[in-house]
């Protein structure tokens, strides 16, 4: 079995984040997975989930779906049936809170924009279908309900996105050259 450099791969993941042009389309955040958890939530962001601007709002046309490859991939994704798909909006992150959930999203999801149901624009990050065929091969999709994820798989994730998020490089510079 070949051996992983982690300090390696995290210093690599850290550096490409960094060089990233943009990790914001400067639009309310709209969260449809782990987020949508309190406690992860609180974990990514650095605030408790009470302390936010928060929406429940809809999507429509969409629906949720996880893609089988590595972990599972919880995503967003068009669907031709007249859906609406339930969501949180967040409107007041901070340029440092949407720069961690930049990272917590970083390598498998990108940004993308949504028009909401009630004519409001928000931006997700979404399955970076592309980038995670590269990563782990061949993908398949199959449902994916928040409400399953979090009574089944949320204890295992709270420890996950601690580690993942003490791993975020330093954002300092960045932020002061985007001011």
């Amino acid at each position: 079995m070949e051996k992983v450099d982690v300090f390696a791969t995290v210093e690599r993941e850290r550096a490409s984040f960094l060089a990233q042009e943009s990790h914001s389309l400067g639009l309310p955040s709209l969260f449809y997975g782990s987020l949508r958890a309190p406690a992860v939530f609180e974990i990514v962001v650095g605030r408790p989930m009470d302390n936010a601007d928060i929406q429940p709002v809809a999507l429509p046309n969409h629906e949720l779906a996880r893609i089988i490859a590595g972990d599972g991939f919880p995503g967003i994704f068009p669907t031709q049936e007249d859906t609406l798909l339930d969501c949180l909006l967040i409107r007041d992150l901070s340029a440092q809170e949407a720069l961690r959930v930049a990272w917590y999203e970083w390598d498998e999801y990108k940004l993308g924009r949504f028009t909401l149901s009630d004519g409001q624009q928000a931006q997700a990050f979404v399955p970076d279908v592309e980038a995670i065929h590269r990563l782990h091969g061949s993908i398949d999709f199959q449902p994916w309900s928040f409400e399953d994820w979090r009574d089944q798989h949320l204890q295992d994730a709270i420890p996950n996105a601690q580690q993942w998020m003490a791993e975020m490089p330093d954002v300092t510079r960045h932020l002061a050259a985007a001011e």
